[in-house]
Order: structure tokens, then C-alpha cells, then sequence
């Protein structure tokens, strides 16, 4: 007879008085049973999800990289296409000769170095 509970007159067990109750051991392993399937189930159905969610990342990444292959191509294109900017004013790689004669000048004429300097104040 489980714990609180109070036999009536043919020997039968009456309901448990409050504040205790008792399973069964065929019972027990009932419920262990419904509870490891419940497991099992929702193992499954995380697992179907988890390869949906694999499939769907694995389709996604193919498409990135066939864009990414694109959009390198058009920067190829678009890089052999265009032509290096022209170059504007003196070539930096030349030495030019400058007159300075009758120019303004500044410090001695028999310098190592001259520099001169041109403005327009327009």
C-alpha cells in the first residue's frame, strides 16, 4: 500500500491523502519510456532541421561565390579598359633647363642649386 494512503473495507486502496503519492513501478518505467521517446523524437526532428539549415547554407554559399566570381570579372573588365589618367604638367622624371637672366633673384648667382619658382595670380 503506497504512502498516505488509507484502505477502505475491502482492503482497497483509497486516494492518496494530500501532500503525498506514489507511482507504480510498472508505471514508473511507462513514464521513463513515453519520456525517452519524447527524446528521441525531438533529437529527430532537431536533426531534419539541422541538415534543412546545412542544405539551405550550402546553396547560399554556391551563390555567393558564382556572384563574387561576377562581380570580379567586371572589375577586371573594367580595370583593362580603362586607360592610366594623363599625366598633367612637367615630367618629374626630366631636368629642364630655366633661364634665370634678368629674373629677380636671391642669394648668389654661382649656386650649386637654383630654384625657381613660377606663379600666376589671376
Amino acid at each position: 500500500m503506497g504512502k498516505g494512503a488509507k484502505p477502505d473495507r475491502e482492503g482497497e486502496r483509497l486516494a492518496p491523502s494530500a501532500g503525498s503519492w506514489s507511482l507504480s513501478p510498472g508505471a514508473m518505467l511507462g513514464a521513463i519510456a513515453v519520456g525517452m521517446g519524447a527524446v528521441l523524437c525531438l533529437g529527430f526532428v532537431n536533426w531534419q532541421a539541422s541538415r534543412q539549415i546545412q542544405a539551405s547554407l550550402g546553396d547560399r554559399l554556391t551563390q555567393i561565390e558564382s556572384r563574387l566570381a561576377q562581380i570580379s570579372t567586371k572589375v577586371d573588365q573594367v580595370a583593362a579598359r580603362a586607360p592610366a589618367p594623363a599625366q598633367r604638367g612637367p615630367d618629374p622624371s626630366r631636368v629642364y633647363t630655366v633661364r634665370t637672366d634678368g629674373a629677380p633673384v636671391r642669394g648668389p648667382s654661382s649656386a650649386p642649386v637654383t630654384i625657381a619658382e613660377f606663379s600666376d595670380f589671376q
